[in-house]
């Protein structure tokens, strides 16, 4: 996939405790834990072993977006720590990641995805046709809203 401008975007497949995996930390840092005064622990990390992790490289450039996927059944995922670079915000990165990480994984035999959005991309998710559902809640200190696709009753 090429982007305006001419650079390829490329889509990755990243595995756990790898170089790269490495580096899809370090955005994720970044973007998601730093502002908010945190870090990921040891254990949340330990955890991601069996996760699925994903991410667009810009050409021979580094990650600037990444997403990761824990399988829950057979066939529902819940998606979780979306991250874009700052600097490539707005280009429609994010939306892209989605869309070849929701492929890729029906390609696996999922079918159903969940997310916990914070409050301020739920508009993002809706555009992807994800569906809020229950009560806003705090997750790492911030409001957040789970949301579904396609609709399923949970």
């Amino acid at each position: 996939m090429t982007r305006p401008g001419g650079r390829r975007l490329e889509f990755l497949e990243i595995e756990w405790c790898t170089p790269l995996y490495q580096e899809a930390l370090d955005l994720r840092h970044r973007v998601l834990r730093e502002p908010l005064g945190l870090r990921l622990t040891a254990e949340e990390l330990d955890g991601e072993y069996a996760d699925l992790h994903f991410g667009l490289r810009n050409g021979s450039e580094n990650l600037v977006a990444v997403l990761s996927a824990k399988p829950l059944t057979s066939s529902a995922v819940k998606l979780r720590q979306m991250a874009v670079d700052p600097e490539k915000q707005g280009e429609g990165l994010g939306a892209k990641l989605l869309g070849e990480v929701e492929s890729a994984l029906e390609k696996k035999g999922y079918s159903q995805f969940q997310l916990n959005a914070r409050e301020t991309a739920i508009g993002f998710y809706e555009k992807a046709g994800y569906t809020a559902v229950g009560e806003t809640f705090t997750e790492i200190s911030l409001p957040h809203r789970k949301m579904v696709k396609p609709h399923v009753d949970v």
